[in-house]
């Protein structure tokens, strides 16, 4: 058996004192420092996004809160200061945005002093209150919501039935 492949070894040999080596390791560096700082910025992004969601769910929150000041949002008609009429539930249900598929119920208002609190049905079942308080000078305003309250605490002088005493 001859060995013909004489001719292409040469060609071969020349070819590598021409070309250098081959240097792996440069490369891989720099793939390797290319994924790190994809990595970096992916984790910023993620980051940036979280912060956003964040402040974007209290921003709804807080805008779903009234505070005690401002314009009045509902005034009572003739009741005389201090000691305002029951308001409707329109009135009240003006005053705040119920959850999707939650209802004020048709049992009304219930009222006391400068204080008035109406149920509420979820959808979950359970039935919870929203209390909402009057002062002269912003008028009826959302409070809060629950189940029952410490009349006490509300400085309710009488007893209510959205008090627990």
């Amino acid at each position: 058996m001859t060995d013909s492949l004489g001719p292409l070894r040469q060609a071969m040999a020349e070819l590598s004192e021409h070309g250098g080596s081959a240097d792996l390791y440069e490369g891989a560096l720099h793939r390797s420092r290319r994924s790190q700082r994809r990595a970096a910025v992916a984790t910023g992004v993620a980051a940036v996004a979280v912060v956003s969601a964040l402040g974007g769910v209290v921003a709804l929150a807080v805008g779903h809160r009234s505070d005690l000041s401002g314009t009045p949002a509902a005034t009572p008609g003739g009741a005389g200061p201090g000691n305002p009429d029951c308001p409707s539930i329109d009135t009240l249900g003006a005053l705040v945005e119920l959850p999707r598929d939650w209802s004020f119920t048709a049992t009304g208002v219930q009222c006391a002093q400068t204080w008035a609190a109406a149920d509420v049905t979820r959808p979950a079942g359970g039935n919870v209150r929203y209390l909402f308080h009057y002062a002269t000078d912003t008028g009826w305003r959302y409070y809060g919501q629950g189940a029952e309250w410490d009349c006490a605490e509300l400085g309710l002088t009488r007893p209510a039935p959205f008090c627990t005493s």
